[in-house]
């Protein structure tokens, strides 16, 4: 399986304090395209899963693809709460 990110590109940028920072939108945008991918790939049978140096992929069972998929969605919509909560936070207060 091999995930590719829709956008052309995810803009990183670097902060005055030195460090990388991404555009949360950006990071929740990512995370619910590699739902997709492992959606897909779960519906399509193509469940194999090549690491790095070995030859073998691993295969991966439908219900696992969709599980992961559930936990990469879920992880996209708590970050989005958690930033709507901080967004309103800095709004009104």
């Amino acid at each position: 399986m091999v995930w590719r990110h829709t956008d052309a590109e995810t803009p990183v940028r670097r902060g005055a304090d030195g460090q990388f920072y991404v555009a949360a939108r950006d990071v929740t945008a990512m995370l619910r395209d590699m739902a997709r991918t492992f959606d897909l790939h779960a519906r399509s049978g193509d469940s194999a899963w090549a690491v790095d140096g070995e030859s073998a992929p691993a295969r991966l069972d439908e219900d696992t693809m969709r599980t992961v998929a559930s936990i990469l969605r879920a992880q996209a919509d708590e970050m989005d709460v958690q930033l709507i909560a901080i967004a309103d936070e800095h709004r009104f207060g």
